[in-house]
C-alpha cells in the first residue's frame, strides 16, 4: 500500500513539475504597433515655392495627442513658434483651425502629404498680420 501512495505521489510531483515548466514558457510577444508619427519626426529643409525661401522646421511628437505633432518654425513663423497638426497615414492637417500662433500669425488651412519617408508636399494659408497668403512648399528631411 505504501509503494502504491509513494508512485501516486510521485507522478502527482511530476505532473506539477511539468505543470511548472510548461506555464514558465515565453509567451510570443505581439510587437508594439509603429507609431504613424515617426516618419514625420526629425528636422526639415523648407523650399516654399512662392518666396523662394528656404528655412528649417523641427517636427516633434505632441505629448498632448496620441496622433499629433509640433511643427516649428512652420511658414518660417520663428524659432519656438510652435503650429499643432494631426498626422494620418501619410498625411498630416493643421489642427486646431484656424491656428493662432504664439507670434500672432493665424494659419487658416494647411495639409501636406509624404512621399516616401525623406520628401512631404504642403499647400497652406496664413495671415502674418498684414498680409494673408497662399503658399506651396516642399519639405525634404535632414
Amino acid at each position: 500500500m505504501k509503494k502504491k501512495a509513494d508512485i501516486l505521489l510521485s507522478l502527482f510531483l511530476l505532473s506539477l513539475l511539468q505543470f511548472g515548466f510548461y506555464s514558465c514558457q515565453d509567451e510570443p510577444i505581439d510587437p508594439e504597433p509603429t507609431d504613424p508619427r515617426s516618419n514625420f519626426i526629425g528636422v526639415w529643409s523648407v523650399n516654399e515655392k512662392w518666396t523662394k525661401l528656404t528655412y528649417e522646421v523641427n517636427i516633434t511628437t505632441d505629448p498632448n495627442s496620441s496622433s499629433g505633432i509640433l511643427i516649428e518654425n512652420f511658414a518660417a513663423s520663428g524659432s519656438g513658434v510652435k503650429t499643432h497638426a494631426l498626422v494620418s497615414g501619410d498625411n498630416v492637417e493643421i489642427n486646431p483651425l484656424p491656428q493662432t500662433l504664439s507670434n500672432g500669425w493665424i494659419i487658416e488651412s494647411g495639409s501636406g502629404a509624404l512621399s516616401g519617408t525623406t520628401k512631404m508636399d504642403w499647400n497652406y494659408v496664413f495671415d502674418d498680420e498684414a498680409n494673408t497668403y497662399t503658399a506651396m512648399a516642399v519639405f525634404t528631411k535632414k
